[in-house]
């Protein structure tokens, strides 16, 4: 279930982007070749560009990328890594759970109000949905984290991790030995 829900969020997000990126682009060739862009532009690649943020959190926390401050991996004794984790993880989902209600609440009030887009003129109901619902899958995701600590994903190494063990071994059997003096 969770490999076919990052699948729909990267695919989401993915979509939104190119959107943003042709309207935008369109917008551009319009301002520079035809001397006039469209007004509805901007509006549209902002509402892609909280489509990818949001459900780009998802995407994120399902290839283990998700924001962790590494630099207090060392205040705990290894053994209560695997603990701090599951709480971690139930935290998270805690928080989102409250920024799910909360959206929840705006979003009723949107459609009491019946807000629209000042320039396109769109009820905006449609678009706070995705707030609720990234915020929802977090909880999901995060809750089945904590309760399956298996299911979790190993955190994604950036540019500036150190190698790994076996990345070292690799490293050093790759590298070329030198001649033996004659």
């Amino acid at each position: 279930m969770l490999a076919g829900l990052r699948q729909v969020e990267r695919w989401g997000t993915t979509a939104a982007f190119a959107l943003m990126v042709v309207v935008l682009g369109w917008d551009i060739l319009g301002r520079e070749l035809l001397g006039g862009g469209k007004i509805w532009a901007t509006p549209i690649a902002v509402y892609a560009n909280v489509f990818i943020a949001f459900i780009g959190m998802g995407v994120a926390s399902a290839g283990g990328a998700h924001l962790r401050p590494r630099f207090m991996d060392g205040l705990a004794p290894k053994a209560w890594h695997a603990a701090l984790d599951r709480m971690t993880d139930f935290g998270f989902a805690l928080f989102s759970l409250g920024a799910a209600v909360l959206c929840w609440q705006m979003l009723r009030e949107t459609v009491e109000l019946q807000e629209t887009d000042p320039v396109l003129q769109w009820q905006v109901w449609p678009f706070q949905t995705i707030l609720v619902a990234a915020f929802a899958v977090a909880v999901l995701r995060h809750t089945l984290y904590g309760l399956f600590p298996a299911l979790r994903p190993a955190p994604a190494a950036g540019e500036n991790a150190p190698p790994t063990e076996e990345q070292v071994r690799d490293l050093a059997s790759a590298e070329p030995q030198p001649e033996k003096a004659r």
